[in-house]
């Protein structure tokens, strides 16, 4: 019962997340591309909220990390629901509600999003289990959620007012997610640093490693969830029908070059080297940088997924997020990483920010990507240097 809660839920947010979450961000750049009728100054006021919304998080983690020892269930539960409250807030603006202006909207929609970030961990004893029953199943729920995006493409194209119906119809699955996590069994985790100490490991020779690796991963997540989504609706002409096939497609393709990829590599005892990982790491950013056309998109992106190596972080293409030690929490370190994904955020947006300003936006796009490309290199070395016990 609990394991099956516990996937009941996720199989639910991850729905909800995966129908709207990187179609948000890009319905943000087109309201400030509206507002300015300028394509860098969109970008700039796209990076600059969703910087926001990481600051937001960096600066709750510690508390709402404390706060576990009461209870992960009720942190889990309320995650969710204030998840559901942003995309809810999102839809709002864009129906109307915040008139004097809309950009309070955007605002409040950030704040809740890094909120839910900060809130939203999965009880570790938990997410390390599999329910038997559902094992076999996985595979069609992941297809399931593959099949979203294009459903909200063609929805875009389709339904008159389709932005915010979408985001409603996210935050009901995400509200509905909560009613099954009601039935897990809650558990307690113990976090022992104030709040002002947390930030002070930041800066600790021993905790060097583990935090550069997490804000060069994060500086990956910008790049993955929110400059790479914005520059492909560029690619495919701002076709939302486009958008959503091409997020499909990979998806898909995603699921079967995974398994393939898994069998080849245990048939033949492949264990790649840390050379070879760093290869794949860099690699699959330059093919991305090198995709032009929507098959060159789908090739990147799942060429890059199928080769991405089992780290402590989680990059979840199927609901465009990206977390510490893969979502679940662990102990102190965890919450340490995840602040320091959130600088690694934060910075890389602080640099699209002033490059939008003063570069072409292809420039820009391509500049984001090599950035990203090199911290994937350094971090994929980085990793290979940390000892099991604190990665």
């Amino acid at each position: 019962m609990n394991e099956s809660s516990l996937h009941a839920h996720r199989l639910l947010l991850r729905l909800g997340l995966s129908l709207v979450h990187a179609f948000a961000w890009i319905f943000i750049f087109e309201y400030f591309y509206l507002l300015s009728g300028n394509m860098g100054r969109a970008l700039a006021g796209a990076v600059l909220l969703y910087a926001f919304a990481q600051f937001v998080t960096l600066v709750v983690t510690p508390v709402s990390a404390a706060h576990l020892a009461r209870g992960v269930k009720h942190s889990l539960v309320w995650g969710a629901l204030i998840a559901a409250s942003a995309f809810t807030v999102l839809g709002a603006s864009f129906s109307g509600y915040f008139q004097t202006p809309a950009l309070w909207g955007l605002v409040a929609f950030a704040t809740l999003l890094g909120l839910y970030r900060a809130l939203y961990w999965i009880p570790y004893t938990l997410a390390s289990t599999e329910s038997a029953p559902l094992a076999h199943m996985r595979t069609y729920f992941e297809v399931l959620i593959a099949l979203m995006p294009l459903f909200a493409g063609f929805t875009l194209v389709s339904i008159a007012a389709a932005p915010a119906r979408l985001l409603f119809g996210a935050a009901a699955l995400i509200v509905l997610s909560a009613l099954p996590a009601l039935f897990m069994r809650d558990t307690r985790e113990r976090f022992s640093w104030p709040y002002v100490y947390t930030y002070r490991q930041l800066f600790r020779r021993k905790n060097q490693g583990l935090v550069l690796q997490s804000l060069l991963e994060g500086m990956q997540g910008a790049a993955l969830f929110l400059i790479w989504p914005l520059a492909v609706f560029l690619i495919v002409e701002w076709s939302y029908s486009l958008l959503g096939l091409v997020f499909t497609i990979t998806l898909l393709a995603i699921l079967l070059l995974r398994r393939f990829y898994r069998h080849l590599a245990e048939s033949f005892g492949i264990k790649p080297s840390s050379a070879v990982h760093t290869v794949f790491a860099v690699s699959g950013w330059v093919a991305r940088l090198a995709a032009g056309t929507p098959v060159g998109i789908v090739i990147a992106d799942a060429y890059s997924y199928t080769t991405q190596p089992e780290r402590g972080t989680r990059a979840d293409p199927f609901s465009f997020e990206h977390a510490s030690d893969r979502g679940a929490f662990l102990d102190e370190y965890t919450a340490l990483k995840e602040i320091a994904l959130g600088f690694g955020r934060i910075m890389l947006c602080i640099i699209v920010f002033f490059l939008a300003s003063v570069l072409a936006l292809p420039v820009v796009f391509a500049t984001a990507l090599l950035i990203a490309a090199a911290a994937a290199g350094v971090s994929t070395l980085v990793a290979q240097r940390l000892s099991p016990a604190t990665y």
